[in-house]
């Protein structure tokens, strides 16, 4: 709660760095699974090739557990969850309601679940701190706050979309990082 509190408060010291968001997610896939349980089917994919990211890759696995855990408890029955990164191009409509108005090439995560859903008041509400839905005791109400809170830290957007009896997807555009360029040899010229 403490680690929480202080990434949270933004007094957590950040370690950005270049990295493959592909790789990190899909090296999650064991501790998901230990943390989910046997009864939500879980599916972790990514694009072939490699989607580089520049953010705190701890942190970005912060927010992959944050949203497992909340499907989780949004599927006390079983389900499924699926985990995908890839990359989009967003034109200007699709900037304008995904990623407040910015066109052009982004890393996307999305994590979706089959799970009860959210009406239009507790979406309106979800990045609140301290705003949970579940039973006292069972839930700070600080994981989504730090999910937005990471993904704004990181320069992206973060997109729901859900309804009522029908699951959740959480959508996570990050910009891409441009992979350096190799510099051409010097050439001795005679």
């Amino acid at each position: 709660l403490t680690r929480q509190l202080l990434a949270f408060s933004r007094r957590h010291a950040t370690r950005t760095r270049q990295f493959e968001l592909g790789a990190v997610v899909s090296g999650m896939d064991t501790m998901i699974r230990r943390l989910i349980g046997p009864e939500i089917e879980i599916e972790i994919s990514r694009d072939p090739d490699p989607i580089l990211v520049v953010a705190d890759s701890a942190q970005l696995e912060q927010v992959v557990l944050n949203l497992a855990i909340n499907a989780r408890d949004a599927m006390p029955e079983g389900g499924r969850l699926t985990v995908r990164v890839d990359d989009v191009e967003l034109d200007h409509a699709s900037a304008l309601a995904l990623v407040e108005g910015h066109e052009g090439r982004y890393a996307r995560l999305t994590v979706n679940d089959t799970g009860t859903g959210m009406d239009e008041q507790t979406r309106a509400r979800l990045f609140e701190p301290f705003f949970t839905t579940k039973p006292q005791g069972k839930g700070t109400g600080l994981g989504l706050s730090i999910v937005y809170g990471i993904v704004k830290q990181s320069g992206g957007y973060i997109n729901v979309v859900s309804e009522a009896g029908r699951g959740a997807t959480f959508q996570i555009y990050l910009p891409l990082a441009h992979a350096a360029q190799p510099q051409p040899a010097a050439v001795a010229v005679r």
